[in-house]
């Protein structure tokens, strides 16, 4: 298995003030949303491409985030990973996210106008299911990769713990021929950017996914069925 690499990094400006809130049973948290500009390679042509991404960051870090300017405009720095949740949704059935949370925060010093946007993602595990190449209307070939990422703490207790983040990875074009056979628990170490994609759920609420668009893709080893099927 892939060791649980997880590793986001956004520089951009804040598109509104920042708010702190605090949890029933007193934990801080800051949230707000990033917002840059980065140029995106589409085959022979570039364009350029605003993102928004929110972020959410807990305990005495966030408060000591909050004492420093935080208003619309900010430049900042993220360095934090992405964390996977689910629940019970209040219509029925589960509902799940990916966000953005941060380790650290830095307001950047620089004009605000100055800023562009970094918006980068590293991260490693192993594929949830085998992989299956399909192709746009426009005949471009894309696959998606359902990427588990393992982390290992510690309780309060000292009791080892384990959760796994899941996250989808879109890949594009020759990245996505060139991987069209990753199996089932093969680990990959995945280098990309941050994107939302939009979809509208069964009761024609609209909604958004956070996905990771590769940009490069190692494989770290074959999977126990690749493994298996070689032995025989």
């Amino acid at each position: 298995m892939a060791l649980g690499l997880n590793r986001v990094t956004l520089v951009g400006r804040l598109a509104e003030e920042a708010a702190l809130r605090y949890t029933p049973s007193g934990v801080a948290v800051l949230e707000g949303t990033l917002h840059g500009q980065e140029e995106l390679f589409v085959g022979e042509s570039v364009r350029m491409v605003e993102w928004y991404h929110r972020f959410e960051q807990i305990g005495k870090a966030a408060e000591y985030s909050a004492e420093r300017p935080c208003v619309k405009g900010t430049p900042m720095v993220l360095e934090g990973s992405l964390e996977y949740s689910e629940w019970e949704a209040p219509e029925g059935g589960k509902r799940s996210a990916l966000k953005v949370k941060a380790l650290q925060l830095a307001v950047l010093d620089a004009p605000a106008d100055a800023v562009l946007g970094l918006n980068q993602v590293l991260v490693s595990g192993h594929l949830a299911r085998d992989v299956q190449l399909r192709h746009t209307a426009a005949k471009e070939p894309v696959l998606e990769m359902r990427v588990g990422v393992t982390d290992r703490f510690r309780n309060r207790q000292g009791q080892p713990q384990e959760k796994t983040h899941w996250m989808d990875v879109v890949l594009w074009r020759h990245l996505a021929m060139t991987h069209q056979g990753a199996r089932k628990g093969a680990g990959v170490v995945v280098g990309g950017r941050l994107f939302n994609e939009p979809w509208t759920d069964a009761g024609g609420n609209k909604r958004l996914s956070t996905k990771v668009e590769a940009r490069s893709v190692q494989s770290l080893a074959r999977s126990s069925q690749d493994a298996a099927a070689k032995g025989a």
